[in-house]
């Protein structure tokens, strides 16, 4: 009798949600990537202590890009292998890897397990998933071996064919990962901000990688229905079809590319320690480039350090709104940002609703996505705050800058990282892990409680407040 009671009133074991098992994925490969970096068979000079070997593992797994010291110089090529595998799987996830590995195997899963890999992948439903994953392998891998090859053309007549290829194939994932780090050395590309190719291939890796693997998949799709057409190819055809989301993705990113690329160029036009001596094509080339790797990826190709503070605040609001959703990107992502403008815009016309290309959004989402700024807004202001009272050296604007590029998991630093406390080094690694997953969590996280709270939602009586 006493043992059937003690069974009743046993606790039942609450499995980890898929969230959970996001995060918790993320911070195993950070582990072990951090103890591999602390090995002396992965350095060249000395070992440093593991808060920085942690640092920088988080960084490559968060696709962040800060480093508190010279890479290329610290760590042997085990080192660097490590990195870009570390880079990879963060880039992708590694619940990506897992289901590739258990797919491959043939492996029968539950329900709940293939859950998990649905929200990772943010996949509609699990039937989805097969041709989802296989789009997102096959499109990351022909993306980094065609920008691996044309790197190669730039790095082999400096470094040789072995090195320069290395260094090709590692510039390409790091590219395409939207992680920004790079072997060049603390001056980043700032030594290539005039070569084109660097311009043009960089660029087109980090938008490439960060517009979304949905988005991707939507335009293939959308392009063979329109190909099989009775008549011939009609663009604007072929616009209409898409879906609401990669609309969205697409005019935001366009947006955000144009007008960041024309901010920097007027701002920094005439500055002569950025782009002021600059012929007016370089400077262009230069403009779109920072535009683009502000947004997530973290390359730089001028001193972050003396451009004007006009540009700093500028690239603040650029490296918080980031790339878009189910990318290798980080920051409140491209669709969130437009959610809220929206929103914005509905509330000055007087609308109740929320309309865009002739679609109305869902109030839950609206309000997921205002949730998600407000609650990233706020995670960025603390530790603003906590950074100047742990380092209170650094000018402000600096710091907000090193806030906003660890959240938006970007990597641009204005001379900052390098003389960071250790309370300032874990305040970092703390807004690139939450930068990195926190997003995608509170977005998940919203979603269900709005689905499994919609027959439970009491209704109370109206009562009006005065707002302002």
């Amino acid at each position: 009798m006493e043992a059937v009671v003690e069974k009743r009133h046993k606790k039942k074991k609450v499995p980890f949600s898929g969230t959970k098992k996001i995060a918790l994925s993320f911070a195993a490969v950070i582990f072990i990537g951090s103890i591999l970096l602390s090995m002396p068979f992965a350095n060249t000079l000395d070992v440093r202590p593991y808060i920085d070997n942690l640092y920088i593992a988080v960084s490559c797994v968060c696709v962040t890009g800060l480093t508190p010291f010279d890479v290329g110089a610290q760590y042997n090529l085990f080192g660097e292998i490590v990195m870009a595998i570390l880079i990879q799987i963060g880039g992708l996830g590694l619940i990506t890897f897992i289901y590739l590995i258990l797919y491959q195997m043939g492996s029968k899963m539950r329900m709940k397990t293939k859950m998990v890999f649905s929200e990772a992948l943010n996949a509609d439903n699990a039937k989805t998933l097969p041709r989802l994953l296989k789009t997102i392998f096959f499109y990351t891998a022909s993306m980094e071996i065609v920008g691996a090859i044309i790197l190669s053309t730039v790095f082999v007549p400096r470094y040789g064919y072995v090195r320069g290829i290395y260094f090709g194939i590692w510039h390409a994932v790091s590219g395409f990962c939207n992680a920004g780090f790079d072997l060049l050395g603390s001056t980043s590309l700032i030594k290539y901000n005039v070569n084109p190719v660097i311009n043009f291939v960089i660029p087109l890796l980090i938008i490439t990688g960060g517009i979304g693997f949905r988005v991707v998949l939507d335009l293939y799709d959308t392009f063979n229905k329109e190909r099989h057409h009775k008549s011939k190819f009609c663009f604007h055809r072929f616009v209409r079809q898409l879906h609401l989301h990669s609309k969205l993705v697409l005019v935001t990113t366009f947006i955000l590319l144009i007008s960041g690329t024309i901010l920097f160029l007027a701002i920094e036009y005439k500055n002569m320690a950025t782009i002021g001596r600059m012929t007016f094509g370089q400077k262009l080339a230069a403009s779109f480039f920072q535009s683009t790797t502000t947004r997530t990826a973290g390359f730089s190709s001028v001193p972050m350090v003396e451009l004007r503070p006009a540009t700093k605040i500028i690239m603040c609001i650029l490296m918080f709104i980031g790339g878009s959703p189910a990318s290798t990107a980080g920051g409140i992502k491209t669709v969130t940002f437009a959610l809220v403008i929206l929103m914005l815009h509905s509330v000055y016309t007087g609308s109740e609703e929320t309309y865009v290309f002739h679609r109305r959004i869902k109030k839950r989402i609206m309000l997921s996505a205002f949730s998600i700024f407000a609650i990233s807004l706020t995670i960025c202001f603390t530790a603003l705050i906590l950074f100047t009272i742990t380092d209170p050296q650094f000018n402000t604007l600096n710091l907000a800058m090193e806030v906003f590029s660890a959240f938006g998991t970007v990597g641009l630093s204005a001379d900052v990282t390098g003389g960071l406390s250790f309370a300032g080094k874990i305040i970092d690694i703390m807004l690139m892990y939450t930068g990195r997953i926190g997003p995608v969590s509170l977005m998940i996280l919203f979603t269900r409680k709005a689905h499994s709270q919609v027959d439970k939602e009491i209704k109370y009586p109206d009562e009006d407040v005065i707002v302002g």
